[in-house]
């Protein structure tokens, strides 16, 4: 996973993992996010900062706004990425399918009758309804506490999940 870095003011901060709580927070601000405001969306950005990093709210208001996009960036990049895309890896027969245009769509957009923002929630959604099963799974599995598993770095986990899955007929 590729280093993230937050300038603020003096201070660098680095998160070189993410943890299962961290990634499972990240997906609940998405599903929040409206994104209907440039405001909203810089508030949910600063909130994903704040979780990645483990910073106040008032160290982030030290930097510079320039910074903040850029890590938000490469906090999206690593979530969406590198992260998610190891959950779509753990399915190897899921194929994203990309939808065709209609001759409707603008209608649609017009009238309101675009799904498109329902369609992003679920995504969120999914994506945290399978973190929590792989918790359930590692507490089972690995007899760890919750709190053991929130803990964990989630692309550990993922890869042993991988390895468990790949290797489910041999035992």
């Amino acid at each position: 996973m590729p280093e993230m870095t937050l300038v603020c003011g003096c201070e660098e901060f680095t998160c070189t993992s993410v943890s299962v709580k961290t990634y499972r927070r990240y997906t609940e601000i998405m599903e929040r996010n409206e994104g209907e405001s440039a405001q909203d969306a810089f508030e949910a950005n600063l909130r994903i900062l704040m979780d990645v990093f483990d910073v106040t709210s008032r160290t982030l208001h030290e930097a510079d706004v320039i910074e903040l996009m850029a890590a938000a960036k490469s906090v999206h990049f690593v979530m969406q990425n590198i992260i998610t895309q190891k959950f779509y890896d753990l399915n190897p027969e899921y194929q994203q399918v990309e939808q065709e245009k209609s001759a409707f769509d603008e209608y649609d957009e017009e009238n309101g009758y675009n799904e498109a923002e329902d369609e992003a929630k679920n995504v969120w959604q999914a994506c945290r309804e399978s973190v929590d099963r792989i918790v359930k799974m590692c507490i089972r599995v690995m007899k760890n506490s919750y709190q053991q598993c929130m803990e964990s770095d989630i692309m550990s986990l993922l890869d042993y999940v991988a390895f468990e899955i790949r290797t489910i007929k041999e035992n």
